[in-house]
């Protein structure tokens, strides 16, 4: 009686040990897909000044045509996105990955700023350019290009592989630019404008910028990074839990993050420093995060706010099968803007309030291309933390 129970336990763990080294191949053989899908749309075209970059495109909010972008945003978050996993890889997908950032450091370098060899531009710096293709709008390149920004510096020194050492330099970079020195802030909510946090534009001549998203991406650098946190990171840590307690992100999403500006795009961000951070104020949240996270989910109309949203339960602790809406062809949709450029960030209160409404001078980004890089972040964390999939994996490719 006792060997055949022992044989049917054993066989029970045999089929279970069995179905979950299949699953786990299929995971790996979907994640490969993806690279390489990412991989064919890198540019290639040596004589091309893309040549290392993903494809990216902007669209104006009242028009329907795409006008292709030259940013170092996308390509920098494709391969921060693919690279934050690459002590899990397989060998084969690291391969694509070494690659692909081999590729991209002639492009990337493109925005550094050459005077202080530490900052990037979101728009090319050498020479200054503000929206590529831009037709009249270039003739403003000279006099009018952006000042390098906090956002894209975190993100592309993410994406190169942060160190300590770039990482402290660029801490203290950022922080000469926070708010209450130089000026004042005088464009976001009067109960916060005093917050000794992060401004996005590292620019003398440019206003005081504080954006929720933001400050996460700047926070979450320093965090991989492992330096110390100063009394800026502290204050920005302090203000997204204030944020977020006040529901801002929920009910005023394009002014509190006016260059992501939507809940779903905003609470991933969130989400995904609640994952790698120790911050106490901010995990304790999780809960109402994720709550919030799912209650989204349910009025979610497009298949990029779903893959938001599904990662981020996945990030806040919760177990989810994978949007059944979202696969390689859907997320090709230019329906749901990740970035937003819109001039009136730049602008101070009531002036932001009442542009920021009118979309006037609103522009919409989207790239493929870093789409697929979100679905593969979310097949990683299912294999991590070992939320495996169903059946209906078959309709993704």
């Amino acid at each position: 009686m006792k060997k055949g129970i022992l044989c049917i336990v054993l066989f029970v763990f045999s089929f279970n040990l069995y179905a979950a080294l299949g699953v786990s191949d299929s995971i790996l053989k979907q994640r490969v897909t993806i690279l390489n899908l990412i991989a064919d749309l890198q540019f290639k075209d040596s004589t091309d000044v893309l040549n290392g970059s993903f494809p990216s495109y902007r669209k104006y909010y009242f028009s329907s045509k795409l006008k292709q972008e030259d940013n170092v945003f996308f390509s920098s978050l494709v391969l921060f996105n693919i690279g934050q996993f690459s002590s899990q890889m397989h060998p084969d997908e690291l391969a694509i990955l070494d690659k692909a950032k081999a590729n991209a450091l002639v492009f990337i370098d493109r925005f550094k700023n050459k005077n202080n060899q530490l900052t990037y531009n979101f728009w090319p710096r050498n020479p200054p350019q503000i929206f590529p293709n831009g037709g009249w709008l270039n003739l403003l390149n000279k006099n009018a290009a952006l000042a390098d920004d906090i956002d894209d510096g975190a993100i592309t020194l993410l994406a190169l592989g942060v160190n300590d050492f770039t990482a402290k330099a660029m801490q203290s970079k950022f922080g000469e630019y926070r708010v209450g020195l130089i000026k004042p802030n005088k464009s976001f909510y009067k109960a916060f404008k005093n917050r000794p946090v992060y401004s996005t534009w590292l620019g003398t001549k440019m206003p005081k910028d504080v954006d929720l998203s933001v400050l996460t991406n700047v926070v979450l650098m320093h965090t991989m990074a492992k330096i110390p946190l100063n009394a800026t990171d502290s204050a920005s840590l302090d203000l997204i839990v204030d944020l977020v307690k006040a529901n801002k992100h929920i009910t005023d999403p394009t002014y509190v993050s006016q260059h992501y500006a939507n809940s779903a795009t905003i609470l991933y961000h969130i989400a995904r420093l609640a994952y790698y951070s120790d911050y106490p104020a901010l995990l304790a949240l999780k809960p109402i995060l994720l709550e919030q996270a799912l209650a989204l989910l349910k009025k979610s109309k497009y298949p990029l706010e779903q893959l938001l949203l599904n990662t981020s339960v996945l990030r806040l602790g919760g177990k989810i099968d994978f949007p059944f809406e979202v696969n390689e062809a859907s997320l090709k949709a230019n329906n749901y803007p990740y970035f937003v450029a819109n001039i009136a960030s730049a602008l101070n209160n009531p002036f932001k309030r009442i542009v920021n409404r009118s979309n006037i001078v609103r522009f919409d980004f989207y790239s493929y291309t870093f789409n697929l890089s979100l679905m593969y972040e979310n097949l990683m964390l299912r294999g991590i933390d070992g939320i495996w999939i169903t059946s209906r994996w078959s309709v993704i490719f």
